[in-house]
């Protein structure tokens, strides 16, 4: 109706007036799609992994009306000018201007080039650059006009031979770029760090394609001497490698269980950094690796660790991980994630260094990855069965290595992974998802058998104190009583940020209440801990103060 009002009287006739709204098209006629329509949405479904409907989509535009091929083929049959004349780019472009005709550009065909390139399928890709070039007498792609390439062109084209596993294919690309640089003298085409980068990740993958005849210069599935090959390569044609290069080659030498060779390549990486740190600050001294990290670094880190974990070199990975601290690298979720597993499928489990890692998450905000999630979870359940069938049998048997636990956790190792995941998965900023995951892990845990205690119930009440859930911290609460579990100074902590937070100071003396029940003396508290507790129990009252102008409610509350 507001829209309706909007609208000039002076465009209807009186007898217009009588009409109805409904029979009034308020609604405009949407435009036609264009080349930037069809390029984003292709874009968009790339990101979402979803190659196949970028494809859908270019086979859409094909049979749009103002598609240029559509464009010249009707011209034809108006017997105009002849067809191949159309093809010449000075002559689409009028076409794109004076017909509105849908003249495919370079990002488009770098869109569908990548299309191609996530499922592996490089010919495709290869043929779509044969048709940008205008190349004859070599297959190529229908639809695609004659494009000036650009230098995503080609390495888009060597990640479609990565993905595919054909090294011998991707090692012709730099040349192709050189070639053309050479032709349009353009030096923007010349292989550049992304290029050799994707040519390295190449080496020593397996073919997705296994009837075919693997190309020579592809070299041996267990070969990682390629990749240091291209690395000195990049180096020789003055493209310096970044943390990313490293990484992949490094994570060559793992797929080719060459252990050795990785951490040489994180040598030399560390060389090469030590290198440019002398030369910038011009002086003779000792190198300091930790100056000035190189781009990504973490990476190569991370892909020797992971390294070293595949191949049972538990210990140096956690060298490394230690290393890599003290030169002013910062372990990222996936490095944390690599060492996890490698300590979790370790014999026997090295507890006391998973400690150290989840403490390490916690003291930098970091969330485990829903594969660390998994892992932690499965391990946990596994060692509860172990735990339980141990004490119902009446076996004495050494599962993991011993673990010294301080404060409160005097538990077995499956309790203490249970806890330090509950106490990783509260570190998340999703509330919702969160409290779902530390319950979930909580509820697990007394599913096979294992009984929690009082850490791990503080953990539940820092979930619902996080989301302001008074409903659940109750449960949580009488799920304690039921279990003889007594609340201890962290409950009484928790209960205070949960009132705060939900503005329920009530519920923060009822905790404090059932403490000395439980208790004949006074709960005792550090002086740091009881004062923040104090004040944010004291705004409690004063919050809830506010929330009546009854003077006598007032002093009620004030004499509780």
């Amino acid at each position: 109706a507001s829209l309706f009002n909007m609208i000039p009287r002076e465009r209807f006739s009186p007898l217009e007036h009588h009409h109805s709204l409904s029979s009034i098209n308020l609604i405009p006629v949407p435009p036609k799609p264009t080349l930037v329509t069809y390029s984003t949405l292709m874009s968009r479904a790339i990101s979402l992994h979803k190659p196949r409907v970028a494809l859908r989509l270019w086979k859409l535009l094909q049979t749009q009306p103002n598609f240029y091929t559509n464009v010249i083929s009707q011209k034809r049959r108006n017997g105009r000018n002849a067809t191949s004349s159309y093809m010449d780019p000075s002559m689409l472009h009028k076409l794109e201007t004076e017909e509105s005709a849908i003249v495919p550009d370079v990002i488009l065909c770098n869109t569908l080039m990548n299309a191609y390139a996530k499922m592996g399928d490089y010919r495709a890709a290869k043929a779509i650059l044969n048709s940008m070039l205008g190349a004859k007498g070599v297959f190529t792609h229908e639809g695609i006009p004659k494009v000036k390439p650009t230098a995503v062109t080609y390495n888009t084209l060597a990640d479609a031979c990565k993905v595919a596993g054909e090294l011998g294919a991707a090692l012709d690309v730099p040349e192709l770029m050189i070639s053309q640089s050479e032709a349009t003298g353009d030096k923007k085409l010349l292989p550049d760090l992304r290029t050799y980068t994707t040519l390295i990740s190449t080496v020593a993958r397996k073919s997705i394609d296994n009837q075919e005849t693997r190309d020579i210069r592809s070299g041996g599935e267990k070969d990682p001497d390629m990749a240091f090959a291209l690395l000195n390569r990049m180096k020789h044609e003055g493209i310096v490698p970044n943390g990313v290069t490293y990484s992949a080659l490094i994570d060559v030498c793992r797929r080719c269980n060459r252990v050795d060779m990785a951490l040489n390549g994180l040598r030399t990486m560390l060389k090469q950094k030590a290198k440019t740190n002398l030369a910038s600050a011009n002086t003779t001294a000792r190198p300091i690796y930790h100056h000035k990290p190189l781009q990504n670094e973490a990476g190569a880190w991370t892909a020797a660790i992971n390294a070293c974990g595949k191949a049972g070199r538990t210990d140096t990975a956690i060298r490394l991980f230690r290393t890599m601290q003290k030169v002013g690298v910062k372990p990222s979720s996936w490095t944390c994630a690599c060492l996890s597993d490698c300590l979790l499928k370790s014999t026997p489990i090295r507890i006391k260094e998973l400690e150290e890692v989840l403490q390490y998450m916690k003291g930098a905000g970091l969330v485990p990855s829903e594969v660390m999630y998994t892992s932690l979870m499965g391990v946990a359940l596994e060692l509860s069965q172990k735990e339980t069938r141990i004490t119902k049998d009446g076996l004495q048997v050494q599962l993991i290595d011993n673990l010294s636990i301080d404060s409160e956790d005097t538990t077995t190792e499956a309790i203490f992974l249970f806890k330090q995941l509950m106490r990783s998965l509260l570190m998340q900023t999703e509330k919702e998802d969160m409290i779902l995951k530390v319950f979930l892990v909580f509820q697990e845990m007394k599913n096979v058998g294992m009984l929690p205690d009082v850490a791990m119930y503080n953990s539940l009440l820092r979930a619902c104190a996080v989301t302001g859930n008074i409903e659940r911290a109750q449960s949580v609460l009488r799920r304690m009583e039921m279990d003889g579990i007594i609340p201890n100074r962290g409950t009484l902590k928790e209960a205070v940020t949960l009132a705060k937070n939900a503005r329920r100071s009530e519920f923060a003396l009822s905790v404090w209440a059932t403490m000395h029940k439980k208790t004949s003396q006074t709960v005792p508290l550090k002086p740091k801990v009881s004062v923040e507790m104090m004040n944010d129990l004291m705004n409690n009252y004063a919050s809830d103060l506010q929330n009546t102008s009854n003077h006598e409610e007032r002093c009620q509350s004030t004499g509780k």
